[in-house]
């Protein structure tokens, strides 16, 4: 199953379990796809692991609220920033809805240190889930416009 497959299937509420990709689909100017999608959708998991009391990890917010620091971040704001992709509005969305990723994340930690579990059971089956959906979709339009200039 390839990229676009996968998350087509994925927005209609399919598994969440990432694929492995074909080469050409796991390499994109100079990022790892396969690792980027990995590590965000394994936030779910580690928010879901935190609010649950299933982790002893302390999630600091100033980290999680950073959107230049995971791998993703530091592609979208050193790298491709510099390049024509950033030129497509595709680029400007994904910016956007990783932004907002870490924003949402954020979020879910400090609602359920304010509010509790069902609060934040609720914004990470809600918002966080969206917004996720939207990193991974914004990426591969991304993906799918710079190759069609090709």
């Amino acid at each position: 199953m390839g990229l676009l497959d996968w998350l087509q299937n994925w927005l209609r509420g399919g598994s969440g379990s990432l694929p492995s990709l074909s080469e050409k689909e796991r390499r994109f100017q100079g990022l790892d796809v396969q690792a980027v999608l990995e590590a965000h959708l394994a936030w779910r998991k580690r928010l879901e692991d935190a609010i649950e009391g299933r982790s002893n990890e302390e999630l600091d917010l100033s980290v999680i609220v950073r959107d230049d620091q995971c791998q993703l971040g530091r592609w979208i704001y050193l790298e491709a920033a510099k390049t024509t992709l950033a030129l497509h509005p595709e680029f400007a969305r994904l910016r956007e809805a990783h932004r907002q990723f870490h924003l949402v994340a954020a979020r879910v930690v400090q609602t359920f240190r304010l509010h509790g579990f069902g609060a934040a059971q609720g914004l990470l089956t809600g918002e966080f889930d969206q917004r996720s959906k939207e990193i991974v979709q914004s990426l591969a339009d991304l993906m799918q416009k710079e190759r069609s200039l090709d």
